[in-house]
This record gives structure tokens, C-alpha cells and sequence, in this order.
């Protein structure tokens, strides 16, 4: 069964290193996006009912206000019927934006499921960043989800930031786990063409990052959490099960600008533009796409593979991929990158930082 994305263009300032499709926005224009987002879910009405899970993400979905944040549920209810029936509803929010008002609004929705950002747990890196939310924003916000009775909380870090230290990385996330968030994600810097990050010349530090990687994994695991992917650790029974369906190349539907979607074999993004966005759909026409595309044979194998293998449980590989990717997988497992066990193939648990060198292989 599908999952739903949903996406929230807004946000109340561009960080250092953010490439999303987001900008600030006015409550006029926001408003008219909601509009536009009532009439492409509108689209959609035969697979009312269909959806499992649900992520609304950004941009900064947190800093609708409450009134809006009602009529967004509202829009989202004709596709998913009740939030609570839902096997997983996942929320993201910044810390400057969420106030315990939203907190018991989105719980009583039936939200299931915060991500909240934090990046790093040092006030001076945040302000590189240029994050708008310092370490005792994120404290104040993740109490008001607590008192709010959220019982599944994710938390965002980065590594490799500019001026970050392995012991800052360390620091960052024994302050976090103190907290006790069911799930951890941490990212390693990649500074992207457009953003400012890449304007002002900001430079990557893989080497650092990969150090940094290495100990967080450690970490998370002295601490109770599971690395179940690349990026993401949970405890028992916490996994994010619509990034689970991305993974195991699982149908979903995208809604909003840049949205992307896997639906009948077919993917395809919706433009980026949010003017276009919001002023085609309110014309009733058809949303401009970014992109379209069907994968079929090798190309769709591929897929398969490069998904399954960014979790640490690996992938099972049927004859048909095994064959088309013999001499690929031959060259991977002679250089200690790949490892069979119980019928699946994964990548060695000490080689996930390097997974790149992986996935190049079926590109």
C-alpha cells in the first residue's frame, strides 16, 4: 500500500546549506497554496483510503499557523480518511516554529510521529548554519511534544559542518540521547551549487565527516539505538516505516512543489516552481512535472539494488538481478565492500560511510 508525502514550500529563513524547494512566504500566499493543495489531492480521490503512512515535510511544515495547520489535516483527511487509523504519521518541525499550541493540535489530529530539526547541540554552529533555532529552542520544543503525549520523536544532526570537531559530534549527541528521541538521523555535509553555503565557498569535509560517522554510529549503538539504514537509527520497533517503503521501492504520492511520486512503475516530481504550482492548479490545469519517467529492465534492477542496500539488513537478490549484476557484485565483494549472510546481500556494516562506492557500481 502506498505511502503520502506532502510538501510544505515555506520556511522563515534559507540555512547556509539547504537546497530544498523552499522560501519564505506571505499568509496570503500561503493560504493560496493550501488551495492549490486542496485541488491536486482533489486529483487523487480514487486512492482515498489507500495510503498507510503518511510525511508531511519542507520547508518548514511547523511554521503554518494553527488555523492553517487545520485546513492542511483537513486536505490531507480526504486522501488518508482519520490520522489515527494510519500505521504511521510523521510531522517535521523546527523548533522555532513549533509552540505547545501546534504540539497539542497536531497530536490531536492524530499526528503520530515528530521529526524534529536540530542539527547540532553547539549555539555557535547553529549560527553558521545560519538556523534560526539555538539548543534551547530544540529542549523547550521537544518538552512541548512530550506534554503533548508524542511517544515517537525523531531527531535530525549533521556532520563535516564548518569548524565541527569529532568531539563536538560526540558532545552533540550525548546531549541528545540524554533526552532519549526514539529516532536518530545524522547527514554529512554536502554543500550544494545555489546555496549559500556555496556562494560564500564553503568546502566539504568528507574525511572529518567520515570519522565523525563512525564514532556517531558508535554511539547510537552503546545507547540502545539500531543503525537500520545508512542514516537512520531507531530503538526496537521505531523504524520510520515510510522511509522503509522508499527503500524496499514501495508505491507513494507526492503533493506540493518538487513533490516526488512512484506510482504503476512510473516516477515522476512536480515542479519545483511554487508560483507555477499554486497558479496552474488553481486554474484547474494539470501540475507541470519536473520530471517522468517508467524504469523498466536493468535501469529498474538497479534501483532495486542501490535502494535495498542502503539498509543495513541488506536486500535479497533474486536469480534475474544476480545474474544481470554478476560481474558488478563479483568486484564489490573482492574489495571487502558487500557480505552475504541468511540469503541477503548488504553492505559491511564498517564500509556504509563509503556506500557511494556501492552504488556507483549500478549507476
Amino acid at each position: 500500500m502506498p505511502g503520502l508525502y506532502v510538501h510544505i514550500p515555506f520556511c522563515r529563513a534559507k540555512c547556509g546549506y539547504c537546497d530544498f524547494a523552499s522560501a519564505p512566504g506571505t499568509k496570503a500566499e500561503t493560504d493560496r497554496f493550501l488551495e492549490a493543495l486542496a485541488l491536486e489531492a482533489a486529483r487523487y480521490r480514487g486512492l482515498a483510503g489507500s495510503f498507510t503512512t503518511l510525511y508531511v515535510g519542507g520547508g518548514t511544515p511547523s511554521l503554518l499557523s494553527s488555523a492553517q495547520l487545520k485546513k492542511l489535516l483537513s486536505v490531507v483527511e480526504t486522501l488518508t480518511g482519520p490520522l489515527a487509523g494510519l500505521a504511521e504519521s510523521t510531522f517535521e518541525a523546527n523548533p522555532e516554529s513549533l509552540n505547545r499550541t501546534k504540539a497539542g493540535l497536531l497530536k490531536k489530529a492524530g499526528i503520530s510521529r515528530i521529526s524534529l530539526g536540530l542539527q547540532a547541540a553547539q549555539d555557535a554552529l547553529l549560527k553558521r548554519l545560519g538556523r534560526l533555532a539555538m539548543s534551547g529552542d530544540f529542549l523547550r520544543a521537544y518538552k512541548d511534544l512530550r506534554a503533548a503525549g508524542f511517544a515517537d520523536i525523531n531527531a535530525d544532526l549533521m556532520c563535516g559542518l564548518p569548524g565541527q570537531t569529532v568531539k563536538d559530534f560526540k558532545d552533540s549527541l550525548a546531549w541528545l540521547t540524554e533526552l532519549g528521541p526514539e529516532h536518530v538521523s545524522f547527514y554529512a555535509l554536502e554543500v550544494h551549487e545555489g546555496t549559500p553555503f556555496a556562494a560564500a565557498g564553503v568546502k566539504e569535509a568528507p574525511d572529518l565527516a567520515a570519522d565523525m560517522y563512525e564514532a556517531g554510529a558508535a554511539a547510537l549503538e552503546a545507547a540502545g539505538y539500531t543503525q537500520y539504514e545508512i542514516s537512520n537509527f531507531a530503538k526496537p520497533g521505531r523504524e520510520a516505516r515510510h522511509n522503509l517503503n522508499y527503500w524496499e521501492q514501495g508505491a507513494y504520492l507526492g503533493l506540493g512543489p518538487a513533490a516526488a511520486s512512484y506510482l504503476a512503475g512510473e516516477r515522476r516530481a512536480n515542479t519545483p516552481d511554487r508560483a507555477k504550482y499554486v497558479r496552474t492548479a488553481l486554474a484547474g490545469s494539470e501540475i507541470p512535472l519536473q520530471y517522468r519517467e517508467t524504469l523498466t529492465g536493468r535501469a529498474k534492477k538497479a534501483e532495486r539494488l542501490m535502494l535495498g542496500l542502503r539498509k543495513v539488513s541488506g536486500i535479497e537478490l533474486p536469480d534475474d538481478i544476480f545474474i544481470e549484476f554478476k560481474e558488478e557484485l563479483g568486484r564489490l565483494f573482492a574489495a571487502g565492500l558487500l557480505e552475504k549472510s541468511g540469503g541477503l546481500v548488504r553492505i559491511k556494516k564498517d564500509r556504509l560511510y563509503v556506500s557511494n562506492a556501492v552504488f556507483r557500481e549500478f549507476v
